[in-house]
């Protein structure tokens, strides 16, 4: 077999539209692991040209060029479209402008992939319009579902699908801050493990920071399409301590996934210590320090890969739609009185 060198191949243009905190400032945050920015990503990457970049604010040129120096910066976003003919776009502006920048770029610039943050847009009213936009355009639209590039979790994943521990039957977790940002998380990975969620009821609604910003957190219980597998999900306030956990009950073991995946611990069972012919869960292994692997960095060595032709993308426009219909469904549910909802599909005829 000839092993191909992808790092010796062509090099990719790049242009980011946003440069808060994913989009550049994360990178200044001594304790996260580099690269945490799409900036930072791009400009070590090399087989990827960063060329330019825009925001709306001036003093986040200062900022760039610490990371970036030789980058262009554009307070437009029409100015940067025309003057560049890129490859890739990333989208890291807050939810409500992405569908303003999608528009723009497909209008001006015609790049071959866009990597749009999560949730893909603010509201399921914007969904109908934005298939509209990307709907026979040949361009591949890549939601950062963060999680999926985590080789962490595709290990879980890959113990599911080979019924490692046999059927997963029940997931149990816990967030903390909001049902559209840390929620595009939940939904997708709980869909990526055990089929998509099928139907919702609100239990409480708990109070956290991200209600400044219009974004609910529900405790609620669901239950999955194919897999039928049930689930608890319990929402904490954040000014306490941030949680993203879930604990996956399967028949013959159990996965914890802790520290937002940086810890997974995984058990089988064996008899019981004290009581006759009972089974009891026992530790086999305990993955850690897992985010230490920039999933950033994995997220575009797999554009590069998609882009060279060898990978399909590992998720696509539907999967950054989802967790939209997830958290709409929850709203009702709350608004309703906790009723059971189904969440529903979007025509995108």
């Amino acid at each position: 077999m000839v092993k191909i060198d992808l790092f010796k191949m062509g090099q990719y243009k790049s242009a980011i539209i946003g440069l808060g905190q994913v989009g550049l400032m994360y990178d200044f945050d001594l304790k996260r692991k580099t690269p945490s920015s799409h900036t930072l990503a791009y400009q070590i990457h090399p087989r990827i040209e960063l060329v330019a970049a825009t925001d709306n604010r001036i003093e986040q040129v200062k900022y760039l060029q610490q990371i970036a120096p030789r980058v262009e910066f554009y307070q437009n976003i029409y100015d940067m479209l025309k003057q560049h003919h890129v490859d890739i776009v990333s989208i890291c502006t807050p939810p409500n402008h992405h569908l303003a920048a999608i528009e723009a770029i497909l209008r001006f610039s015609s790049p071959r992939l866009i990597f749009c943050e999560k949730p893909v847009v603010s509201h399921l009213d914007e969904v109908p319009q934005l298939y509209s936009l990307i709907k026979n355009k040949p361009i591949i639209f890549l939601p950062n579902l963060s999680r999926r590039w985590s080789t962490g979790m595709r290990r879980v994943r890959e113990c599911i699908m080979q019924d490692t521990y046999g059927a997963l039957q029940k997931i149990h977790a816990r967030y903390t801050r909001g049902i559209f940002n840390t929620g595009s998380h939940l939904f997708d990975i709980i869909r990526w493990f055990a089929g998509s969620i099928e139907q919702v009821q609100v239990v409480e609604k708990v109070p956290t920071s991200s209600d400044q910003e219009g974004e609910p957190s529900y405790t609620f219980v669901f239950t999955t399409e194919h897999k039928k597998v049930s689930g608890f999900a319990e929402a904490f306030k954040d000014e306490q301590y941030y949680l993203f956990e879930l604990d996956l009950y399967f028949e013959r073991g159990k996965i914890d996934i802790r520290l937002s995946g940086d810890s997974v611990i995984y058990y089988g069972i064996d008899e019981h210590p004290l009581f006759s012919g009972f089974n009891n869960l026992k530790l086999q292994k305990n993955e850690t320090g897992l985010l230490a692997e920039s999933t950033l960095q994995q997220a575009v060595d797999h554009i590069i890969r998609v882009l060279d032709g060898i990978e399909q993308p590992a998720c696509t426009l539907e999967d950054g739609i989802y967790p939209l219909l997830v958290a709409n469904a929850l709203v009702c549910s709350y608004q309703n009185n906790g009723s059971k909802e189904k969440v529903e599909g979007i025509n995108n005829e």
